[in-house]
């Protein structure tokens, strides 16, 4: 049997074409009554199934040319619509000469049972489109078979209902349970799903990452983290997922809401459905943001300590050198000085003896400033011009650099007067000027720059160590490598260095921070890899400038009735030079290389001892220990300490306390007499 089927819809023409034509029937189709009337045309059609609703032509509209035409009112045509609002549809299509209205969706078999039944009607002649058509059977069947399906589908729905309830029910309770467990543990606990996307965790979790609970669901772990770490987590969670171990991760470091930074450990495993297939991951995170911050300080105060260490080893070394060297140059500059006393300036020897003098004198200068570092030196202070330091020393500064680099001095228009040891500002430029040297190694520009600023509040309160108000400023800026922010934090730390083994010590940048420092100033440093760097100096400004020395001058000293020194020294050399020199001026000297001898002789001492000249550091006991010992006996006796120490110790023992005399090693004639002269007149 050859039947047409009408539908605006492929779907529907295409499942009614494969049911009938299982059945072994011929099928045309069509997507409107205007195509299907085409159709008709060419004749052969047995029957006519059509839906009512279409563009163009609708069913009823078609039914109607169908059964009003003589030709073809002979097919019997079957309405299969949804489009069924009520009763009257029906009655309507029966009235227009349909055979069969059939509602969708329908069984197949009671579908095709309306097709038989049309059909077997067609055959016997029972057809009449204007009687309603004996359908009972048909409906009665289906009907019976849709009411038995329609309860099958109730019972199943009652149980799948109810077993859902109880589930759901179950799920609930387990969850409140489960996650009030795990609201009540200090640790963090978090699911996420494959991509790191939080579906799951704790109280603690949140109180952890800051974020509220709305914010952290389906938050992706990638918002907490920056790249790096979030680069280990996918590392580690790939781990997981390949392996299916689980994984125990230390110091990740999360972003708060807030910005800071906390560290966790964490717990990691696989998270795997009913058919063991990974579907995310779980774990439990301990916040060690504490303990890692006590370690950090603890490495700190480890790194200070050894630092301090470092110092105070160098400083009690460099000290006992300073001590040795310096009782040497007193002798060298004592009686160097002594002996061009007594030669005429025209002398053949006289040029020669001055030189070594000289030496002398500029080696006194290198001990101080390999003391500097340890920022305990007794500087000679006073009120100079920044500007004269910088010219004064500049041409040394040219011959350092070499020919390769140029060197521009960029000074104040005025003055900078500042209270300062020019010895030691000089080693401070002498420093910087060979370390921006070493960066320019194929040459490049060094800067040295002089001018008044003033620091207000806003300024200083970044930089720790300066206060606000008016400094001098010594710049000096290279052209050269520059240096990374790693760098740059331990740049004055003693012994760190850049430079290669056995080309630097890492005392030199120490060096000039222990000398600012002592000079109530602070030294900062500016640099970027490839961009050159600038050290900046700033000292505390001075209103006025010390007068000009004048030419040595004549004093009238003691004679030797009124003034007896006794003089208590180790060092024989020291000890004759000294005492040369004081008899040479008509003191009355009393000689002592033992502060145990050096207290007996004054026991035993029955004239009055006007000044003791004592050595600081000497065997057996101290300098201020033997002094009040001689004082039991000499009550009116002064002292004059002097010592080639100047680190630590010296302070520790009182020395440098007003109104205690100090005289420091190596001393000249001058030097010598005009200290013993102050101190036995009381000034």
């Amino acid at each position: 049997m050859k039947i047409l089927i009408v539908d605006d819809r492929e779907e529907n023409r295409y499942l009614l074409q494969a049911l009938l034509q299982g059945y072994g029937h011929t099928v045309s189709s069509a997507q409107n009554g205007a195509e299907a009337i085409e159709i008709v045309k060419s004749g052969g059609i047995d029957l006519i199934i059509s839906d009512i609703l279409m563009p163009v032509m609708d069913g009823f509209e078609l039914c109607r040319k169908i059964k009003t035409d003589e030709t073809w009112c002979h097919i019997p045509f079957i309405i299969y619509t949804a489009t069924y609002t009520s009763t009257k549809d029906e009655a309507l299509a029966k009235k227009i000469g349909v055979d069969w209205f059939i509602v969708k969706p329908c069984e197949p078999d009671v579908f095709m049972a309306a097709v038989g039944q049309v059909m077997e009607a067609v055959s016997h002649g029972d057809i009449d489109p204007s009687l309603p058509l004996p359908e009972e059977d048909v409906l009665k069947l289906y009907n019976e078979r849709l009411v038995r399906k329609l309860e099958q589908k109730m019972l199943q729905l009652e149980q799948e209902t109810a077993a859902l309830i109880k589930t759901q029910a179950d799920l609930r309770e387990s969850r409140e349970k489960y996650k009030t467990i795990l609201d009540n543990i200090a640790n963090g606990y978090y699911e996420v799903d494959l991509a790191g996307n939080l579906t799951f965790f704790n109280r603690a979790c949140i109180n952890i990452l800051g974020y509220s609970e709305a914010e952290l669901m389906g938050m992706n772990n990638r918002t907490f983290m920056d790249e790096e770490n979030a680069r280990k987590v996918y590392e580690t969670f790939h781990h997981v997922f390949t392996t299916g171990e689980p994984y125990r991760a230390l110091d990740w470091e999360l972003i708060r809401k807030d910005g800071t930074i906390c560290y966790v450990d964490t717990s990691i495993s696989l998270m795997r459905d009913n058919d063991d297939k990974g579907i995310g991951f779980r774990g439990v995170l301990m916040d060690i943001t504490e303990r890692k911050q006590a370690e950090k300080k603890k490495k700190e105060l480890e790194d200070q300590l050894h630092q301090a260490q470092k110092m105070e080893s160098v400083g009690r070394v460099a000290g006992g050198v300073a001590h040795d060297f310096n009782n040497l140059l007193s002798i060298i500059l004592g009686y160097g000085e002594i002996l061009l006393e007594k030669l005429d300036d025209d002398a053949p020897v006289y040029e020669m003896a001055s030189q070594i003098y000289q030496a002398g004198i500029r080696a006194r200068g290198l001990t101080r400033q390999l003391l500097a570092f340890s920022r305990k030196q007794v500087l000679e202070m006073k009120v100079v011009d920044i500007n004269q330091v910088v010219t004064g020393f500049e041409k040394l500064l040219r011959r350092l650099i070499g020919e390769d680099i140029q060197m521009i001095i960029a000074q104040s228009h005025g003055p900078l007067m500042v209270n300062a040891d020019t010895a030691q500002l000089e080693q401070v430029l002498m420093n910087l000027v060979v370390n921006a040297r070493d960066a320019m190694p194929d040459g490049g520009i060094l800067t040295i720059e002089t001018k008044a600023v003033e620091l207000d509040a806003a300024y200083v309160g970044s930089r720790p160590g300066l206060i606000p108000g008016a400094y001098a400023l010594i710049a000096v800026s290279d052209t050269g490598t520059g240096m990374d922010k790693d760098i740059l934090e331990r740049i004055f730390e003693p012994f760190f260095t850049t430079k290669e083994l056995d080309k630097g010590t890492g005392l030199g940048l120490a060096t000039c921070y222990g000398i600012v420092k002592q000079h109530q100033g602070n030294i900062l440093v500016y640099s970027e890899p490839g961009e050159g760097t600038t050290f900046k100096i700033y000292l505390p400004l001075c209103a006025q400038k010390d007068a000009p020395e004048s030419s040595p001058e004549k004093f009238s000293f003691p004679v030797a009735a009124s003034a007896t020194v006794l003089i208590v020294e180790d060092d024989p050399q020291v000890r004759r030079l000294a005492c040369r020199i004081l008899a040479g001026q008509g003191y009355s000297v009393i000689e002592s290389d033992d502060v145990t001898d050096a207290i007996a002789i004054a026991a035993s001492h029955d004239a009055p001892i006007h000044l003791v000249l004592s050595d600081v550091i000497m065997p057996k006991m101290k300098g201020p220990e033997a002094f009040a010992k001689i004082r039991e006996h000499h009550p009116e006796a002064r002292v004059l300490y002097m010592s080639g120490y100047t680190d630590n110790m010296i302070v520790r023992q009182g020395i440098l306390e007003e109104g205690i005399q100090y005289i420091q090693k190596p001393f000249t004639i001058k030097g010598l007499l005009e200290k013993c002269h102050q101190v036995l007149i009381g000034e």
